[in-house]
């Protein structure tokens, strides 16, 4: 994928806020920092937004100057980060190939007695790794192992939740929320379960940095796991 000088720069800077804070970025902050109008950084960065760069997200501003007004915010996506690294786009796609073959055997292991032993091995992974997308997955399965603790009703109603909802995010979000709440009713005090809620800000944190095409990707591996419960 060629990329303009002007648009790396834009990618460097806006990664650079990012990381120094951890928090979303303001395009006026960004517009300080490349010497341009605030309007010129707004347009290239709604316009790296369509390209699947940026993700914008809108806060309230709680300034003195503009009380309770909405002002726009971006971050960077996986995109964005495989962009900076250098890596090629077909090994990006291959190692995800590799790793949704891994965690859908996961999952078809996950009916055998040995499931335990799978979460337990998952839930130690899962610290270590960075990439949203592989992380996100990696929620997914961890999630389909407390499906199989419910009912087959309880299964069918999630599963169609799920694959009826408008879009791949929403669709990812009302899943997650689905299998927690009816997990917690009858597994409140499993270890594992317990383990699993402490890393859902980090999913859902991930789920807003993947662009459009990395989150229906996501949603067909979440098709794909469902599929093993049947």
């Amino acid at each position: 994928m060629a990329i303009t000088r002007r648009r790396m720069d834009f990618l460097r800077t806006i990664k650079q806020l990012y990381e120094s804070t951890n928090l979303p970025v303001h395009y006026v902050r960004v517009a300080q920092l490349l010497g341009i109008s605030k309007w010129s950084a707004y347009e290239m960065l709604k316009t790296l937004e369509k390209e699947g760069f940026v993700a914008s997200q809108y806060e309230v501003n709680q300034g003195e100057k503009h009380p309770g007004r909405a002002m726009v915010l971006f971050t960077p996506t996986q995109l964005l980060e495989l962009i900076l690294s250098g890596k090629p786009l077909e090994e990006s796609a291959r190692e995800w190939q590799q790793i949704k073959e891994k965690l859908l055997s996961l999952c078809e292991e996950l009916k055998k007695e040995n499931s335990k032993e799978i979460v337990r091995h998952l839930l130690a992974e899962l610290p270590q790794i960075g990439n949203p997308m592989t992380f996100s997955a990696y929620v997914i399965t961890l999630l389909i192992a407390q499906l199989h603790t419910l009912s087959d009703s309880s299964i069918k109603l999630i599963k169609k939740l799920v694959m009826d909802a408008a879009s791949p995010e929403s669709g990812l979000s009302m899943f997650t929320g689905a299998v927690i709440a009816s997990a917690s009713k009858i597994n409140s005090r499993v270890q594992p379960l317990f383990q699993l809620l402490n890393h859902l800000p980090g999913f859902q944190k991930n789920l807003a940095l993947l662009n459009q095409s990395e989150q229906h990707q996501l949603m067909d591996f979440l098709g794909a796991a469902l599929a093993k419960t049947s």
